[in-house]
Parts: C-alpha cells; structure tokens; sequence
C-alpha cells in the first residue's frame, strides 16, 4: 500500500510561515469581525495555524482546500467561544433572540478576502503612493493630517491617492475593485 501525498510533499507548497504571512490580515480581518476583540482575534488566528500544522502531515491539501479549512477552523472556533464564554449572555443582552447569522458570517468572509487582495495590491504599489493610501482609505486619515505627518502638500497627498487609485484598478479584477471602491465611498 502505497502512502498518500500530502501537502508537504507538493513541490509548489508554499511553506506554513509563508502561508501565515499571506493570509493572516483576511483571516485576522475575518476573525476580528466575528469575535469584535483584537487579542481574540489574534489568538483565533494562531489556534487555526496550530490545528493546521497537526493535520498537515496527514492530509492532501490545495491552496484553496487550506484556506477554506482555515476560515471554517476560526468560524468553528469563535461559535464555541461564544458557547463557553459566556458572550452569548452578553450578546443577547445586547441584541435580544438574535445570533450571528450566517449573511453575517458570509459579509464578514468577503469584507476579509476583498482586504487580503487589496492588502497584496498595496504592496506592489510604489513606497509613498501606498502609505498614503493606507492613511486615507484603511486609517481614514483626511488629506490635511496626512500631508501634515508625511510633511507633503495636500495636493501631493491628492495626486498620490489619485495614482493609487488608477494603479489598483490595473491590478484588481474589476469586480474587486468595484466592491473596494463602493466600501471606500461609504
């Protein structure tokens, strides 16, 4: 009997650290939304990691299939934590006879992979044209206090964002950059 391959043994694999460095934002991103607590969401992230790595070994894997199995991990996780912790109290106080719902869950999921894509486009794009469209858009810095910090004009600032702009549009897929546009106008 002849053993089964797994990931690790897949030439184009990306390793686990690579695999962390890519899609933690979205998963952070996913995580944050779900939990609304930074450590929380940090701590969801790594747990999934670490379930991973004690499974990799022992299963074929895609790209697509460990992604997947990550978000379901850290969707898993948080439902549990809200079992055990108490937070269901807390949240039905807050919201009476509602839990999350699975719109919720899928809104969380696409607003985590539309940052991860824009969040690769940024780093392709020049030094300064990112870092103010990081301040503007994600930060939601105004024009005046980026120029201030970044010691620009406003109207540097303006033509960075600009540039930025019609350089992500190049980049994304149309219909991503339609969906980070609509979120960027709201």
């Amino acid at each position: 009997m002849m053993n089964e391959p797994n990931y690790m043994d897949q030439p184009n694999r990306l390793s686990v650290e690579d695999l962390f460095k890519k899609y933690y934002p979205r998963l952070y991103d996913f995580a944050y939304k779900l939990s609304g607590k930074e450590e929380e969401a940090e701590d969801l992230v790594q747990d999934a990691f670490v379930v991973f790595c004690e499974q990799v070994n022992s299963i074929f894997w895609s790209e697509q299939a460990i992604k997947s199995y990550l978000y379901t991990t850290i969707k898993h996780d948080v439902l549990n934590r809200f079992r055990h912790d108490k937070v269901v109290e807390k949240y039905q106080k807050q919201q009476p006879n509602q839990l999350l719902e699975d719109f919720q869950i899928d809104k969380f999921l696409i607003h985590a992979e539309v940052l991860g894509e824009l969040m690769a486009a940024l780093d392709k794009l020049p030094a300064g044209c990112a870092m103010v469209c990081r301040m503007g858009y994600l930060e939601g810095l105004k024009n005046p206090q980026i120029a201030e910090l970044l010691g620009l004009s406003i109207h540097t600032v303006k033509s960075q964002k600009q540039r930025a702009l019609h350089l992500l549009k190049e980049q994304l897929k149309p219909e991503l950059f339609t969906v980070l546009l609509v979120s960027l106008l709201k």
